[in-house]
């Protein structure tokens, strides 16, 4: 209250309805936004009660009182891992949920992929699919976890190297970027928490290449998300600011195709099988 006394803000309280009256959503839920909005609604309360009860101009700041207090935060432990490799093993973990019991009644273990596919088909993007969904819920520990697989050409694809055969994978994360509608009141909005371009992510390669992200916003929890590719991934770096690239080797299969081993493998056979034609041809034409 006093740095915002030392800012001048009380100042002009008056004058400020119009402005807060058109506050966006984001800053309503944010708790700065509550704290200085909530002080401003005090402050002007407690100067102007009389003649705000006289004119009946009271009513539009406890209305705004009201909106605050229905307006509930999340407040919870999150992190989102994504795990890449034929396709994209994706988990979304809330944990110590304050609103477990509302959240458990609405969510299923269809609510984030579809949330995430209807905000890819708005882009065009419409080859994508999900799968082996599931959802895990703990009232002990009122945490709630949502697991499924990501695939398909518009987020995920490789090429082959005809020289080394090896794969190269492209990987698009901007299907990070939506807003999860829980409830009227409750609203995660994940473009907010890594809306941050991946090039710009920490990075580490210690077992598994991995890009990860915390973000330390104005939010009552701490939401991180992780992109964990395989262990043999190499030339890993990130292109269009979202896309990961990066190699794989060969699969045995595809090895041995290009091994002069099989080569030399089949010439052998060849002359094996050769030679007991003969063996078996000579032996026949003595026996006549």
């Amino acid at each position: 209250m006093k740095n915002l006394e030392n800012k001048g803000f009380f100042k002009n309280a008056p004058h400020a309805w119009d402005s807060y009256a058109r506050a966006s959503c984001w800053f309503l839920t944010s708790v700065e936004g509550k704290e200085i909005i909530e002080a401003h609604l005090i402050y002007c309360i407690h100067l102007e009660v009389r003649d705000a009860l006289m004119k009946k101009s009271i009513f539009p700041y406890l209305a705004l009182l009201l909106i605050l207090t229905l307006i509930t935060p999340v407040y919870a432990s999150v992190e989102v891992r994504a795990t890449i490799d034929e396709v994209i093993h994706v988990v979304f973990n809330f944990g110590n949920v304050t609103h477990y019991e509302e959240i458990k009644n609405v969510i299923t273990e269809f609510t984030i992929p579809e949330a995430i596919l209807s905000n890819l088909e708005e882009r065009n993007l419409t080859h994508v699919e999900y799968g082996t969904e599931s959802l895990y819920l703990n009232s002990t520990e009122k945490s709630v976890t949502a697991e499924f697989y990501l695939s398909g050409s518009d987020i995920l694809n490789f090429t082959f190297s005809t020289e080394t055969m090896k794969r190269k994978f492209r990987v698009r994360t901007d299907w990070r970027k939506f807003e999860l509608n829980l409830t009227e009141n409750i609203l995660l909005n994940f473009t907010e928490y890594f809306g941050q371009p991946l090039s710009t992510w920490e990075f580490e390669n210690t077992t598994h290449p991995t890009y990860y992200h915390s973000y330390t916003g104005t939010v009552p929890f701490d939401p991180v998300c992780y992109f964990v590719l395989p262990k043999e991934a190499t030339e890993v770096h990130v292109e269009d600011m979202d896309t990961i690239v990066f190699e794989l080797p060969p699969l045995l299969g595809e090895s041995l195709l290009n091994s002069p081993l099989l080569i030399l493998g089949a010439i052998v056979v060849a002359n094996i099988i050769a030679f007991l034609y003969r063996g078996t041809r000579k032996s026949k034409e003595q026996g006549l």
